[in-house]
């Protein structure tokens, strides 16, 4: 009886613990050199919810943040994508100032969620390659056999009937217990009657080729 009552009092705490804790605040400027504002740039805390959309003035903010260590990513139409690093401190106003370069001078940070959370790809030490949606545009890829010719060590094929067929690295699948894994918006297919979609509307593609059958079975 003592064990079940310190329990409930040990859990009903949380809910007060959490309450407790103070946020802060992140405000900023997103601009294109030292004295233009960039109006319309998004910018997204990774692994969280939040998202903002700077004014006419190039300005954000974000309100309520629990303290910790976070990434940035910023994009803009006509500008390359960036990541910014920073440490939000409790109870705190937080500032940053974020300069955006133009895409023809820079390439894009990439995003991926090979290991269930998002990463910048730079800092992943697996074997991955991503294609974004803007690269799925210039290659002109609409079908998953079609990333055979861009991809390195990945082969994708059909049956005759659309049916989808892939190999890593050698490793193929023949038979109705696929060998590689393929998950769309996070869900498994599980089998070779699974007819994969055309890629018009894909946002992003990663092919893991290192070990992350402990994360995806």
């Amino acid at each position: 009886m003592i064990k079940q009552l310190f329990s409930i009092l040990f859990w009903g705490l949380f809910p007060l613990i959490s309450f407790c804790q103070g946020t802060s605040s992140l405000s900023g400027k997103v601009k294109a050199g030292k004295n233009i504002n960039v109006p319309g740039a998004t910018i997204h805390l990774l692994n969280t919810s939040l998202s903002a959309i700077t004014d006419s003035t190039g300005s954000f903010m974000f309100e309520k943040i629990l303290p910790g260590h976070y990434t940035l990513l910023i994009s803009s139409i006509g500008y390359a994508t960036e990541s910014e690093e920073i440490d939000i401190k409790e109870n705190t106003p937080n500032h940053i100032d974020i300069v955006l370069r133009y895409a023809s001078l820079n390439m894009d940070e990439v995003v991926v969620t090979a290991q269930k959370k998002e990463e910048l790809l730079q800092k992943i030490p697996i074997s991955i390659t991503s294609l974004s949606t803007r690269q799925l545009k210039e290659y002109r890829i609409w079908h998953n056999n079609e990333l055979t010719g861009i991809i390195p060590n990945f082969y994708s094929a059909n049956s005759g009937d659309d049916r989808n067929v892939t190999s890593i690295r050698g490793i193929t699948t023949t038979s109705y217990d696929p060998a590689v894994a393929t998950y769309i918006d996070g869900v498994n297919q599980f089998g070779l009657d699974t007819y994969i979609a055309n890629l018009v509307d894909a946002e992003r593609i990663e092919v893991l080729r290192g070990p992350q059958g402990s994360l995806y079975g």
